[in-house]
């Protein structure tokens, strides 16, 4: 019977669940904040005034039900990213951590979003937003650095013929 070459993990490949983990826990303290004080997003004018022509103020003032409603969706947009925020940190830090290939393939889901933002932000805007490529080039990163962990290289079997 042959004995199977056991391959050392990498730190690298190891520590690599502390970026996604770390990027979820970001976006449920930050999602939560925003939950909190929805003021907070409504300090991007520049957006607001390109969509609608008008500033968040004179939109609010001109319609104080219009600001509520957006108020409104501000925090339930802060509801659902906080908690993909903490299911990105459970899984990173648990079956990611294992190396479950089904997290890793679940991860990807995190990148892809946040291009899929930038992406809108340009049809939207014409602009796209760097902050949303660099998270999701982190995030790219992260999923690449231990993929040896995830997808071993089998070891070759020996071909010899006979007991």
């Amino acid at each position: 019977m042959s004995n199977p070459v056991v391959r050392k993990e990498k730190a690298y490949e190891k520590y690599a669940w502390v970026i996604p983990f770390a990027m979820g826990l970001f976006f449920l303290v930050s999602m939560s904040v925003t939950f909190l004080f929805p003021v907070i997003l409504t300090g991007a004018e520049g957006a607001v005034q390109s969509l609608t022509g008008s500033t968040f103020s004179q939109l609010a003032a001109s319609s104080p039900g219009l600001g509520n409603y957006i108020y409104y969706l501000i925090r339930i947009l802060a509801i659902f990213s906080a908690g993909l925020g903490a299911f990105f940190a459970v899984v990173s830090a648990t079956a990611y951590r294992r190396g479950d290939v089904w997290a890793w393939y679940l991860t990807w889901v995190v990148p892809v979003l946040f291009l899929l933002d930038a992406v809108d932000d340009y049809y939207a805007f014409r602009y796209v937003d760097v902050s949303s490529v660099v998270i999701a080039a982190i995030i790219v990163a992260s999923l690449l650095l231990p993929y040896r962990r995830f997808f071993p290289i089998e070891q070759p079997r020996n071909m010899k013929a006979g007991p």
